[in-house]
């Protein structure tokens, strides 16, 4: 299981070093995600939160108020500010795909 966090958080950290404009596709920015919030986007960890079935406009409100700091995280405001906002409409757009 640590070994499974840790690989998350450097996923995670990793996409934040990653220029937006190198980042193509909403599927690419998502992976980052999965490091987290489990296995495509559902958690296996009692503590951590699902991000899949969630409506794309949820998702995408949510991910803004982390890049606005409205709302406080341990990495999210990080990782929110690393994405532009058409970036973030488009990874929220693909999150609410998943099943």
């Amino acid at each position: 299981m640590k070994r499974f966090i840790l690989a998350g958080l450097t996923a995670g950290i990793l996409g934040m070093w990653i220029p937006s404009h190198a980042v193509e596709s909403a599927k690419v920015i998502a992976a980052t995600c999965f490091g987290c919030h489990g296995p495509n986007g559902k958690t296996v960890n009692k503590n951590g939160y699902s991000i899949v079935g969630k409506p794309a406009a949820v998702i995408e409100k949510t991910l803004l108020q982390y890049k606005e700091d409205k709302l406080k995280g341990t990495i999210m405001n990080k990782l929110a500010k690393g994405y532009t906002d058409e970036e973030i409409k488009k990874v929220a757009e693909y999150l609410a795909t998943l099943k």
